[in-house]
């Protein structure tokens, strides 16, 4: 009876142990290999160096502009770079819907003609490993509904952080005239 534990124990102990080294199982610390370029982890990266930094916002709705000079904490940062987190590409959902192709500097993920995704590419211009910028396109569109959204962040290359961006929205519904929204913003 004795045995029969001891024999089971040690199975299971052998299990776990070989369990550490299983593929695909990474080991505690260690980071996950992601299919694509992983935006919202560098602009989580970025928000943290900007709290607190002072920002010229220009917004421009249907025509009529209007520029402003804010401060943002982490939490505005966040919500004024939302359109940019909506494009994380990086979902089980989304696993192999994109091509990925390297043209010279600059990585480009687009979406296969058959899969379905309101993002339809993602550019990311990287040199000595840091990205100088990052553009997307995104449509939506329905019988009665259609919208495009263009994103573009450019990076500074003295301070290495966010050193503007323009997020570019037009939103199409039906009998309706078109809504153009654009807002702009350079860190100071």
């Amino acid at each position: 009876m004795i045995n029969t534990r001891l024999i089971l124990l040690s199975l299971v102990f052998v299990f776990l142990v070989s369990c550490e080294n299983t593929p695909g199982i990474s080991k505690p610390g260690e980071l996950e290999t992601l299919p694509y370029y992983d935006i919202k982890g560098l602009l989580e990266e970025e928000i943290e160096k900007l709290d607190g930094s002072l920002v010229v916002k220009t917004s421009r709705i249907n025509g009529q502009s209007n520029q402003t000079e804010v401060k943002l904490s982490k939490e505005q940062w966040m919500d004024e770079l939302d359109a940019f987190f909506e494009v994380d590409i990086n979902k089980s959902s989304y696993l192999n819907s994109f091509t990925t192709e390297v043209d010279k500097d600059e990585l480009i993920h687009r979406l296969k003609p058959e899969e379905k995704s309101p993002i339809k590419e993602i550019r990311i211009r990287i040199l000595e490993d840091r990205p100088k910028w990052i553009t997307f396109k995104m449509s939506k569109e329905s019988p009665f509904y259609t919208s495009h959204t263009l994103g573009e962040i450019y990076f500074n290359n003295r301070t290495q952080t966010i050193d503007h961006y323009s997020i570019e929205s037009t939103q199409k519904i039906w009998f309706l005239k078109a809504n153009n929204m654009k807002i702009q913003g350079a860190v100071k």
